[in-house]
């Protein structure tokens, strides 16, 4: 009898499981899947969290309760958004269309500057030069980079960069030019990274290193050095 009870709760906790499977559309889990990645990251980590609880409601209740997230995540964004215009003094949609067509050109030319750091990285090396070509290549045709970025140095440190002939070099002093030549980063994309740290402090009242990556999207290393250096000569502060 014993034997038989252990038998017969398993067949239910097997009809148990069937049936959570089936009512919440698990069947196709392929399906289900891409389903979830039509949601941004925020509610794909809350879908991924909650999936554990599903048992516990039922599918319409659940799905209520990640609908009603993604709606939050949604209105928060917008908020966020709206806040940005306010902060930059815009008071009128027309005016935003404008702002969001010069953020995006100052993104792609601050892209295209820390390329060209990146390109006066491998500029010396041949071998290295063309493999970053070759990389960029795969990138922009929408593969995954092949090719990984090699050096015929090894594991020797870069060369300072040469900063003769860069224009701007006279905006900066010499400690900020020993800077830029040994974190080998053009003129041009250390003051702008500059100004948008210094700018957030000021707004912050501080800054944290966390602050300063994500505001400024290069090598973290680099970021941690540009952010040690401007705390060491007392242009920004911790928060």
């Amino acid at each position: 009898m014993a034997v038989v009870d252990i038998y017969h709760s398993r067949l239910k906790e097997r009809q148990r499981r069937k049936k959570i499977i089936r009512d919440h559309g698990l069947i196709n889990l392929r399906k289900f899947q891409l389903m979830e990645r039509q949601y941004p990251k925020e509610v794909q980590d809350l879908y991924e969290t909650m999936r554990r609880f599903a048992r516990i409601v039922g599918p319409v209740e659940h799905d209520k309760f990640i609908e009603s997230h993604a709606l939050e995540f949604e209105l928060r964004r917008e908020i966020k958004r709206l806040q940005e215009y306010r902060t930059a003094g815009i008071t009128n949609f027309c005016s935003a269309r404008t702002y969001d067509h010069l953020k995006k050109t100052r993104e792609e030319e601050r892209l295209k500057r820390t390329m060209l750091s990146e390109v006066l990285q491998y500029i010396q090396d041949s071998s290295a030069c063309q493999q970053w070509l070759r990389r960029q290549a795969d990138i922009d045709s929408g593969l995954s980079p092949s090719v990984p970025m090699t050096s015929n140095s090894g594991r020797r440190s870069a060369l300072p960069l040469n900063l003769t002939g860069l224009p701007g070099t006279e905006k900066l002093n010499e400690k900020e030019k020993e800077l830029c030549q040994m974190v080998r980063l053009v003129l041009g994309a250390y003051l702008e990274y500059k100004s948008v740290l210094l700018n957030e402090c000021k707004k912050q009242g501080g800054l944290r290193l966390a602050q300063a990556r994500a505001l400024i999207k290069i090598d973290v290393n680099k970021t941690r050095k540009i952010y040690d250096f401007l705390i060491r000569e007392g242009y920004i502060t911790k928060a």
